[in-house]
């Protein structure tokens, strides 16, 4: 059945359960409405018959049965209520003539004042049917008496049975009603559904600009459609980061193998013009900034691809950060300042690694003489910071030197050495590595008199411990 069910549309399965739930209530009404009135009329018809057989018993109660021997009590002839009248040995003293002459109608003597509410099945005027009997006992002049009222029930069967079918014949234009109502109301509230996949499915990725229609409501299509149309803004925005990313790496992969062909090129046609050894040179250059453009490519796409899930653990950005200062130490002529305190946090040791050498790599190219490296925290945020002592950032490029193949042309970037930076990757990298562990990149001034310059500073989230 769930698997029919799963077949139907949308429309019709919510036709079906409102169909059912309707029919339903009316079932649930009908029984109701029907026990209702089936208990009330069974009240009444038991009110009529003791009704009718007070009479008698305050007759006999007055004069005694004296006069009702051998005679016919409520002589009408009416089969829907009869009378008779049992003496104290329980034989008939009188009886409604429909009973023609029928033995007594029960077996059951009440004594005077008590009354006995019994149903059985009678035969009055040769018909069968159900009766309510109502024998109540009287004290009379001459003895005991019972007098049994009887009232058929047949009338309370019969306006059950048509209030059951005038129901019966309701519920079926009641049903026809409701599916026809609920199955136009459904296709009118997809109809914004449906022109929204209409939309969609026109849309391809030469023509991302395209959106779908909003609803004006504030309702779950409404919702909808702007969840839509910010999956398309995102869609985009994410094709064109690719095309500018592969513009550019095709670009900067273009300038080596470029640079190589040429320098064989010349020493193919005009040995005289380069020695095998500048040749070497040139090719080994070349090749090694390739391979580091090639790396930094694969790092930049590993961050950006959410499935990546590397190995996260316990990290100490402390020692990291000071053996990347401690390899700083090694270039001639600059002053490495070392400022650590302990701090951790979880994530990729190599990648955190490598974020901090970038940084570093980067104070190291743009520092006059001097660089600092420091760790702390702030708050519940682990700070790695690099400064230095160059030309510093303009305020207007400390957002989009984060972005990739962004290089300025100022002194900040005279030098072109073969690091991730000299491409415009280096920083996009740390950017990248901090957004996978939860932290941010930031660049701002050193805000130390001493040490005028940039200063870099990656935030993360420092590890809870257990």
């Amino acid at each position: 059945m769930t698997a029919v069910l799963a077949r139907l549309g949308v429309r019709t399965r919510t036709t079906l359960v409102a169909v059912t739930a309707v029919a339903a209530a009316i079932v649930v009404a009908g029984v109701v409405v029907v026990l209702l009135l089936g208990w009330s009329l069974d009240k009444s018809t038991t009110e009529d018959a003791r009704s009718a057989g007070l009479q008698v018993v305050h007759e006999i109660a007055r004069e005694g049965a004296r006069d009702l021997t051998g005679t016919d009590v409520a002589g009408s002839g009416d089969s829907a209520s009869v009378l008779q009248v049992l003496g104290a040995q329980g034989q008939v003293v009188a009886a409604d003539p429909a009973l023609g002459g029928q033995p007594p109608l029960t077996p059951v003597r009440p004594a005077p004042g008590h009354e006995v509410v019994e149903t059985v099945a009678l035969t009055v005027n040769g018909a069968s049917a159900d009766y309510r009997l109502v024998s109540t006992g009287v004290a009379g002049p001459g003895g005991p008496y019972t007098v049994v009222s009887a009232r058929s029930l047949a009338p309370v069967t019969e306006a059950l049975t048509r209030l059951s079918l005038l129901f019966a014949a309701a519920a079926l234009p009641m049903l026809g009603i409701s599916a026809l109502t609920v199955y136009r109301a459904v296709g009118s509230a997809l109809g914004p559904v449906e022109r929204m996949r209409r939309t969609v499915s026109e849309i391809t990725t030469r023509d991302l600009e395209r959106r779908v229609d909003v609803p004006p409501g504030r309702d779950e299509v409404h919702r909808l459609a702007v969840t839509l149309n910010s999956m398309l803004d995102r869609l985009a925005s994410a094709q064109g980061a690719q095309r500018r990313f592969v513009s550019d790496a095709s670009h900067e992969l273009r300038s080596p193998v470029n640079t190589i062909s040429t320098a064989l090129e010349v020493a193919e046609h005009h040995p005289e013009a380069m020695s095998g050894d500048e040749l070497v040179g040139v090719v080994a250059r070349e090749t090694s900034r390739l391979r580091e453009l090639v790396d930094d490519l694969l790092l930049l796409a590993r961050t950006d691809d959410t499935t990546d899930n590397p190995h996260h653990g316990e990290v100490d950005l402390d020692d990291l950060a000071r053996t990347e200062a401690e390899r700083a130490r090694s270039t001639v002529g600059l002053r490495v300042e070392i400022r650590t305190e302990p701090v951790k946090v979880t994530g990729n040791a190599a990648q955190l690694r490598r974020a901090i050498r970038n940084l570093v790599d980067n104070a190291r190219e743009h520092a006059a003489s001097r660089i600092t490296v420091r760790t702390g925290s702030d708050g519940a945020a682990a700070l790695v910071e690099v400064g230095d002592d160059g030309p510093g950032v303009p305020a207007e490029d400390r957002e989009r030197i984060f972005q990739r193949f962004v290089r300025r042309d100022d002194s900040r970037h005279h030098n072109t050495s073969g690091t991730g930076g000299s491409a415009g990757l280096g920083l996009a990298i740390v950017a990248g590595i901090a957004a996978r562990h939860g932290g941010t990149a930031e660049c701002g001034d050193s805000g130390d008199p001493a040490c005028p310059g940039a200063r870099f500073r990656i935030r993360l989230p420092l590890r809870e411990e257990p």
